[in-house]
C-alpha cells in the first residue's frame, strides 16, 4: 500500500541515511585495503594494532555496505523482510557502538594509547611512502589535536611540515609551530569525549531504526477495500423505461360502497 505523508518523510530520511551510510563504508574498505596492502610499507611498521585497526575498517566497511543495500532496497521498493532485516542489522551496530563507547570510556587511558600508537605507525610510514592516503589520515589527526607529527625543530628537519595544521614559512623555509602529536592524543583524548562520540553514533543509529520501523508499521496495517460497483440498469435510455407517473387519483374504497347503498 502506498505510504502516507509521515511515511514519505521517513522514507526518504533512509535513503539518505543509506547514501551517506555508503560512502562512509566505501571509504572506510577502501582505506583499509589500500593501507593492509601498500606494496611500499615495510613489514616491520605492519604492527598488531595497525593490522587490528585497518582489519577493524575493512570489517565494519562491509558490514555498513550490506546494510545500506539492504536498506535501500527495502525503502525503495517498500519490502517488509528487507526492512526487518535492516532494522535488525542497524540494531547490532547501535549496540555495538554503545558497547565500544563503554569499553574505550572504562580504559580510557589503554584507548588513548592504542589511538597514538597507531598514529605513529601511519606517520613512520608516511615519512617512507609519502602518499596521498596517509597525509589525509594524519591530516584528520594534526586538526583534531592540534599537533603535527613529532613537533617543532625535528618536524622541520624531517621536512614533512606540508601535513601540519600549523605551517609558517621564513626565507623559503618552511617550519612548523605546532606540538608533537604523541602526548598531545594521550592527555586531550579524554573518556568523556570518547563516550559522546560513540554515543552519538548509536543515538543516529536508533533514530534510523525508529523511522525504518515506522515504514514498517505503516506497510503492515490492513487494505480496507472498497465494495465492488454495481451498476444500476445495464439497458440503454428509452422513454419505455421509466414509469409515467399518473395523475388521475383513484378514489377510495369506502366512496364506491356508499354510493351502491
Amino acid at each position: 500500500m502506498a505510504l502516507g505523508g509521515c511515511g514519505q518523510i521517513c522514507k526518504w530520511i533512509v535513503i539518505l541515511f543509506n547514501i551517506l551510510l555508503i560512502l562512509v563504508g566505501i571509504a572506510l574498505l577502501a582505506g583499509g585495503v589500500y593501507l593492509y596492502f601498500s606494496a611500499t610499507t615495510p613489514e616491520e611498521l605492519k604492527t598488531k594494532h595497525f593490522i587490528f585497526v585497518v582489519g577493524l575498517c575493512i570489517a565494519v566497511g562491509v558490514v555498513i555496505l550490506i546494510t545500506a543495500s539492504v536498506g535501500d532496497y527495502g525503502s525503495c521498493s517498500e519490502n517488509k523482510s528487507a526492512l526487518s532485516a535492516y532494522c535488525s542489522l542497524l540494531l547490532l551496530l547501535a549496540v555495538a557502538a554503545a558497547i565500544g563507547g563503554g569499553v574505550a570510556f572504562v580504559n580510557n587511558k589503554e584507548f588513548s594509547g592504542h589511538v597514538a600508537e597507531f598514529y605513529a605507525t601511519i606517520y613512520a610510514q608516511y615519512l617512507i611512502n609519502g602518499d596521498v592516503i596517509r597525509a589525509f589520515i594524519l591530516k584528520l589527526f594534526h586538526h583534531a589535536f592540534d599537533c603535527c607529527g613529532l613537533g617543532g625543530v625535528v618536524q622541520t628537519v624531517i621536512g614533512a611540515t606540508n601535513i601540519c595544521s600549523k605551517e609558517s614559512s621564513f626565507l623559503g623555509i618552511s617550519y612548523s609551530t605546532s606540538s608533537s602529536c604523541l602526548p598531545v592524543i594521550t592527555s586531550q583524548l579524554e573518556a568523556s569525549t570518547v563516550l559522546t562520540c560513540f554515543m552519538v553514533i548509536a543515538g543516529i543509529l536508533i533514530m534510523v531504526v525508529v523511522c525504518a520501523g515506522f515504514i514498517y508499521q505503516q506497510l503492515s496495517r490492513p487494505v480496507h477495500a472498497s465494495p465492488p460497483y454495481i451498476p444500476l440498469s445495464t439497458t440503454p435510455w428509452s422513454p419505455s423505461s421509466y414509469t409515467t407517473c399518473s395523475t388521475t387519483k383513484t378514489p377510495p374504497a369506502y366512496a364506491t360502497v356508499a354510493e351502491q347503498v
